[in-house]
C-alpha cells in the first residue's frame, strides 16, 4: 500500500472511530473507485516496458509467447454482467464459487463489442451526471471475469508478476480467492506480485471491473465510452532477483556524430551479489560493451560513447540493439532483456524544435485506437495498414489522441519513423466546459483541486515512465481539453527533472478564442483549430517566442479538410509555425446493419436514440481502413518534395529536415488535352534538406498546337527509401500549365424553336430538345429518339455536408435550399432562335434567365444568367442546375480535375485529366450521407451506357459537375440515426449536376462559424453569366 493510500486510509478509519464513540452509526466508506486519492493499491511501480528472458538467446528473439518463463492469459474468460454495483454477485473470485452457467468474453476486449452493454458515443461532457468523484451506480455497470490457469511447476520458486496490460475504468484482482489488489486508469498497466497467492498447478484467477469510476473524471475523450480488458493479461515468472527497469538515454555528442548512451537499469525481488552486462549491437556486430554492480540503491549506471553513430530520426529511423543481461556472482545469466534503441537528440534551439540539431516540421495527425468490429482492440494487421498508409501520405508524426497507446505502436514507430507526442490519459472536458460557461476556472476545474492532484500525477509519471526509452517519442503531452491547474504545472516540472531529452507540450484548452495562451511551464505552443490568420498573428509577434505546433487542426469530418493547402503555405512562410497534427486519423463508425441485413457506418445515435449527435465520422480513412478522397490531399500537401516554376524552368523543393534527395527518381509527363502523349525520367540535382535546386530536362514540343498542354512532375521513391512504402511510389507531385485551354468550339449555324403546343421544341441532326411551358424546365433533352435528361432546374442547395450542418448552415441559408425546390415561372419566350425563360425565386429574391439555342449538330446550349436581386442573402451553397438521367447511363468519362472528388478548396491533389469510371463509384460512403462526388475544372463529362449513346457536357469555362447514380434528394440532411450509409444505392434516376460555381468544403472547425469555407472559396452574391452545351459524346 502507498504511503498516499495508507494516510487516506488513516483519516477514513478515525472519523469512522470518532463517529462510532459518539454514539451515531457512521455511513459507509465509499469505495476505492470514488475515491480520487486511492489509485492504486498492491500494485508494482511502473517500469519501461520490456521483457524478462532465460538467456540473450531467447532476448533477443523477443518472442514472449515462445518464451520458457512467459504465460499468457488471454483468450475466454468466464463473465458475468451486472447492470450495477449492488447487483454484482459477491464472493465470485472463491474458486468455489459455481460460474457454470455464466457465459464467456474474450480477454482482450470490449465488452459493448461483446454484446455486454451498450457503447455510448459523447463529444464532450460525461455520460453520467457531472458530480465528481460519485458515480450514478444506477449506470455503473460491473463485469465479473474468471479463469483458471495452470501454472507450470517450473515456475515454482520464481516471483511471480501478473500484469493487467490495460483495464478500465476500474478493477480489483483476486487470485484463489485473495485479494490481490486494485486499479484505476483504463490506458496504461498494472503488475501485481501474485507470488504468495499462486502455487504450481491450477489457480483461479478473478478480476472485478467497473464500467465507470472517479477517474472516468479523468477520461472525458471525444471517443466511444466502452470499456472491458482490453489488453493483455499475462503472467511472468521471474528470477528471485530481476531487472526490475531500464532506463535509456542514448544521445548524440561531437556535433551530433558520436552516441553518447547513458544507462540505469533497477533490480527488483531479493538482494543477491549480481551485476549487470550491457551491449549494444549493429546487426549482430558488438560496438560496446559494460558492466557494473548495483549500488545502494540497486541501481546500475553505464555510460558509453560509440563513434561515428547513426542517428535517429523520422527521415533516418536508424536502431541498434542493446541487451542487457543478469549475470550472477559466477557470470552466469540469470535474466536477459533486449530493445531496439535510437541515438538522437530533442530541443529547443533559436525558437525552433530541433532534432539532432536540425530544425523539423511536423507533418502530423491525431489517431484514437479504434476499429469498427473491436472498438478498442486494434489487430496486429490494422495497425500494420494504419502505419503503411500514413508512410505513404507522407505523414511524420502521430499524436497519441488523447491517452497512452498499445505498447505495439511505440516500436513500431521506432522503427518506421515517426515522431510521437505521448499523451496522459487526462481530459476533463465536462468540468472545462462549465469552467468557461462561469468564468470560475480555478473553483471548477479539476487540475486546481487538491484532491485530484495525485491523480493527475501518477497518470503523467506513469506514462513517461513506461514509454521512456522510445527514440519517436520527442514530446510528452500532459493531456486534453483539462483546463489548467496547478495539477499541471506540478507535472510539468517532474516531467522536466525526470526526462531532460524530450520537450512537454500541454494547451489545457479547448478553443483559445481571441488570444493567444501560452503557458509558460511548457516548451510550445499547441494550439488547437487556431486559423491562417491567427497562425500568421502568433508568428509575426515577438513576444510569443514558444515554436508553434497545432495538436489539432483541420478538421477532417465528412467530407472536410478545405483549404488545407492555404495552412501549409503560411506554416512553410514562419519558422517560428512548425506543422501540427490533423483532426484526426480514422473514423470512429462501428460497423452495423439496417432492417436489410446491409452493413453502415453506425454512429452515436443509433446505439442511444436520445444521445450525443456528434458525428464520429471525422477521420481522412474509414474505419475500415478506406481512404477518403481528403487523404490524398493531406498526402499531396504533406509531401517533403514539390516542385515550383524557375524563370523559363522548373526547380525541385526539398523539404525534409535530415535528407538529401537521393533516395528519390524524377520524371515527367506532358497531356495534351488531358491525354498523355510523352513522359521522360528527370536527372535528380544533389539538393540538401531544405534547399532547392534547378531541374535540367527539355519539354517536348507540341504534338497539337491548339491543344491545352499540361506538365507533371513526379518525384518517386527509391527501393527501400521509406518504410513500408513500395518501390516507385509517388511521394510529390504538380502540375503546371504549358498553354490555355482549347477555345470552345464556335456552334455550327442555329435551329429555329418549333412550337409544340404545351413545350417548346429545337430538334437537329436526330436530337431534341424540349421546354416545357409551364415549368420552363426541360421536358427531356433527346438524341436518337432517347430520353438522355430531364429537369434542368436552377440549383443553389447541395446536400449538407458535416460542416454545413455543424457550422448553421442549414439555418443561416436555408432559404437557398427553398429557391431550388421553389419557383416562378416569370417568362417564357421565342427570342430569334432562342427559347428564353425567366425563373423568379424568393419572390423577387433571385431572378434566373436561360438562353436556349441549338446548333445544326444538335448540340443544345444554355446561357445562363444568375441575378440576385436582394443584397442581404447570404452567399449560396452553389450557382447551377440539375437534371435528372436514366439508369441506363450508368458510366462517366470526363476530362477535368480528379480522379477523386474535389472541391474549389481541397482540389491540390487532384490533377487534370482525363478520367473515367463506373456512376456507382462516384459517390464516396461517408458515415452520414452528405454531398460528394463533385469534380472542379470539367472542361468536358460524358455520361453513356453500356450500349453506346449519352450526353456530353462541356462549358465556356471550367465546370464543377458531380454525376451520380440515384437521386439527389437522397443525400440531403436527414434527422440523426434515420439516414445511414447503406441508404446510399444506385436505384431510380441518376443525378446530373452542372455548376458554374460551387462552394468550397471549410473545415478549420466543424462545429462554428469558423469551420465555414474561407471568403474566397464561397460563391459570391453577385450576378454571374455562363454558358454550357450538352452535345453528343465523343
Amino acid at each position: 500500500m502507498t504511503v498516499r493510500v495508507a494516510l487516506a486510509a488513516l483519516l477514513s478509519t478515525l472519523a469512522i472511530a470518532q463517529a462510532t464513540a459518539q454514539g451515531v452509526t457512521p455511513p459507509p466508506a465509499p469505495a476505492e473507485w470514488e475515491r480520487p486519492e486511492v489509485i492504486r493499491v498492491g500494485a508494482e511501480p511502473m517500469h519501461a516496458t520490456f521483457a524478462g528472458f532465460e538467456n540473450a538467446r531467447a532476448a533477443l528473439r523477443d518472442d514472449p509467447a515462445r518464451a520458457r518463463y512467459h504465460l499468457s492469459l488471454d483468450g475466454p474468460w468466464k463473465f458475468h454482467h451486472s447492470a450495477n454495483p449492488e447487483a454484482r454477485p459477491v464472493g465470485f473470485e472463491r474458486p468455489g464459487y459455481d460460474v457454470s452457467a455464466w457465459g464467456s468474453v474474450a480477454v482482450p476486449g470490449i465488452l459493448q463489442a461483446q454484446g455486454q452493454g451498450t457503447p455510448v458515443f459523447i463529444g464532450a461532457g460525461y455520460p453520467f451526471p457531472r458530480n465528481q468523484p460519485w458515480i450514478d451506480h444506477k449506470l455503473n455497470e460491473v463485469g465479473s471475469y474468471r479463469r483458471d490457469v495452470v501454472v507450470p511447476a517450473h515456475f515454482a520458486g520464481r516471483r511471480l508478476l501478473l500484469t493487467v496490460g490495460a483495464a478500465g475504468a476500474a478493477y480489483y484482482l483476486w487470485v484463489n480467492g485473495q485479494r490481490i489488489g486494485y486499479s484505476e486508469d483504463s490506458k496504461l498497466p498494472a503488475e501485481f506480485d501474485v507470488t504468495g497467492a499462486m502455487r504450481p498447478g491450477r489457480n483461479t484467477v478473478a478480476i472485478e471491473l467497473y464500467r465507470y469510476a472517479d477517474g472516468s473524471y479523468l477520461e472525458d475523450q471525444d471517443f466511444w465510452r466502452v470499456n472491458g480488458i482490453e489488453r493483455s493479461v499475462t503472467l511472468y515468472a521471474a528470477p528471485l532477483t530481476h531487472l526490475r527497469d531500464i532506463d535509456v538515454r542514448a544521445g548524440l555528442d561531437n556535433g551530433y556524430r558520436d552516441g553518447a548512451l547513458s544507462l540505469k537499469v533497477a533490480l527488483g525481488g531479493a538482494a543477491a551479489p549480481v551485476r549487470v552486462r550491457a551491449t549494444v549491437l549493429d546487426r549482430g556486430h558488438v560496438l560496446l560493451k559494460r558492466e557494473g554492480t548495483p549500488d545502494a540503491g540497486r541501481t546500475v549506471t553505464l555510460d558509453g560513447t560509440i563513434p561515428a553513430v547513426r542517428g535517429w530520426s523520422a527521415e533516418t529511423p536508424e536502431l541498434y540493439t542493446l541487451l542487457v543481461e543478469l549475470l550472477d556472482e559466477k557470470g552466469e545469466v540469470v535474466e536477459a532483456s533486449a530493445r531496439r534503441i535510437g541515438f538522437r537528440t530533442v530541443a529547443i534551439e533559436d525558437g525552433e524544435v530541433r532534432v539532432n540539431g536540425r530544425r523539423i516540421t511536423i507533418r502530423g495527425v491525431n489517431r484514437h485506437e479504434h476499429d469498427p468490429h473491436t472498438f478498442r482492440i486494434v489487430s496486429d494487421a490494422t495497425l500494420r495498414r494504419d502505419l503503411e498508409l500514413m508512410k505513404a501520405a507522407n505523414i511524420n508524426a502521430l499524436r497519441l489522441s488523447h491517452y497512452p497507446n498499445d505498447p505495439r505502436i511505440y516500436g513500431l514507430a521506432d522503427q518506421i519513423g515517426l515522431y510521437v507526442m505521448d499523451e496522459a490519459n487526462i481530459e476533463s472536458h465536462g468540468y472545462l466546459a462549465e469552467a468557461q460557461r462561469t468564468g470560475d476556472l480555478s473553483g471548477t476545474l479539476l487540475g486546481y483541486r487538491p484532491e485530484w492532484k495525485a491523480a493527475h500525477l501518477d497518470r503523467v509519471q506513469r506514462m513517461v515512465e513506461r514509454d521512456k526509452n522510445h527514440p519517436s517519442i520527442i514530446f510528452w503531452s500532459l493531456g486534453n481539453e483539462t483546463g489548467i491547474g496547478s495539477s499541471f504545472e506540478a507535472a510539468a516540472r517532474w516531467v522536466k527533472a525526470r526526462d531532460t531529452t524530450r520537450l512537454v507540450s500541454f494547451l489545457g484548452y479547448s478553443m483559445s478564442g481571441w488570444r493567444h495562451p501560452t503557458n509558460a511551464y511548457v516548451d510550445i505552443f499547441a494550439p488547437m483549430y487556431d486559423d491562417v490568420e491567427k497562425l500568421v498573428d502568433y508568428a509575426s509577434r515577438p513576444e510569443f517566442t514558444q515554436p508553434l505546433i497545432l495538436c489539432e487542426y483541420a478538421h477532417a469530418m465528412g467530407n472536410s479538410l478545405g483549404n488545407f493547402q492555404d495552412y501549409w503555405d503560411v506554416i512553410h512562410a514562419h519558422r517560428k509555425l512548425q506543422g501540427g497534427f490533423v483532426w484526426d486519423w480514422v473514423d470512429q463508425t462501428i460497423i452495423a446493419r439496417d432492417a436489410q441485413g446491409r452493413r453502415y457506418w453506425a454512429q452515436g445515435r443509433d446505439f442511444v436514440p436520445d444521445g450525443d449527435d456528434s458525428p464520429v465520422g471525422d477521420g481522412v480513412i474509414r474505419s475500415d481502413r478506406t481512404p477518403d478522397p481528403e487523404y490524398h490531399e493531406l498526402a499531396k500537401v504533406y509531401a517533403p518534395i514539390a516542385f515550383e516554376r524557375d524563370g523559363a524552368g522548373y526547380a525541385v523543393l526539398n523539404r525534409h529536415d535530415h535528407i538529401d534527395l537521393s533516395r528519390f527518381t524524377l520524371d515527367y509527363a506532358v497531356t495534351e488535352d488531358g491525354r498523355e502523349v510523352a513522359r521522360g525520367s528527370v536527372p535528380m540535382p544533389r539538393v540538401a534538406p531544405g534547399g532547392r535546386g534547378p531541374l535540367s530536362f527539355a519539354v517536348p514540343a507540341a504534338r497539337d498546337a491548339g491543344a491545352e498542354r499540361m506538365l507533371v512532375l513526379r518525384a518517386r521513391a527509391r527501393k527501400g527509401a521509406i518504410p513500408l512504402v513500395r518501390a516507385g511510389h509517388v511521394v510529390g507531385y504538380e502540375q503546371f500549365a504549358l498553354t490555355p485551354p482549347r477555345a470552345p468550339a464556335t456552334p455550327v449555324g442555329s435551329v429555329a424553336p418549333v412550337d409544340g403546343d404545351d413545350v417548346w421544341r429545337l430538334a437537329a441532326a436526330g436530337a431534341m430538345l424540349e421546354i416545357d411551358k409551364a415549368s420552363g424546365l426541360v421536358r427531356r433533352y433527346a438524341r436518337g429518339g432517347v430520353t438522355l435528361l430531364t429537369g434542368g432546374a436552377p440549383d443553389f442547395w447541395r446536400a449538407p455536408t458535416d460542416n454545413d450542418v455543424g457550422t448553421g448552415v442549414t439555418r443561416t441559408h436555408k432559404m437557398w435550399e427553398q429557391f431550388s425546390n421553389e419557383r416562378r415561372l416569370d417568362a417564357l419566350a421565342v427570342d430569334g432562335d432562342a427559347i428564353v425563360v425567366t425563373h423568379d425565386m424568393g419572390v423577387g429574391s433571385v431572378k434566373v434567365v436561360t438562353r436556349w439555342t441549338m446548333d445544326g449538330s444538335g448540340e443544345a446550349r444554355a446561357a445562363v444568367r444568375f441575378v440576385p436581386i436582394r443584397d442581404d442573402l447570404p452567399d449560396p451553397p452553389r450557382v447551377g442546375v440539375q437534371f435528372h438521367m436514366p439508369p441506363s447511363l450508368d458510366r462517366i468519362r470526363w476530362y477535368g480535375r480528379g480522379p477523386w472528388e474535389n472541391y474549389a478548396d481541397r482540389k491540390t491533389a487532384a490533377l487534370v485529366g482525363e478520367w473515367q469510371g463506373k456512376l456507382a463509384d462516384q459517390y464516396h460512403g461517408y458515415a452520414r450521407p452528405q454531398e460528394s462526388g463533385t469534380r472542379q475544372d470539367v472542361r468536358w463529362m460524358d455520361v453513356t451506357g453500356a450500349a453506346g449513346g449519352g450526353v456530353r457536357v462541356s462549358g465556356d469555362r471550367p465546370l464543377a459537375i458531380n454525376a451520380l447514380p440515384f437521386p439527389y434528394a437522397d443525400l440531403m440532411e436527414k434527422p440523426p440515426s434515420t439516414a445511414h450509409s447503406s441508404d446510399i444505392r444506385p436505384h431510380g434516376d441518376g443525378t446530373l449536376l452542372i455548376d458554374a460555381a460551387q462552394s468550397g468544403l471549410g473545415g478549420d472547425t466543424g462545429w462554428s462559424l469558423d469551420g465555414r469555407p474561407h471568403m474566397k472559396y464561397r460563391v459570391p452574391l453577385q450576378p454571374l453569366a455562363w454558358t454550357f452545351t450538352l452535345g453528343a459524346p465523343r
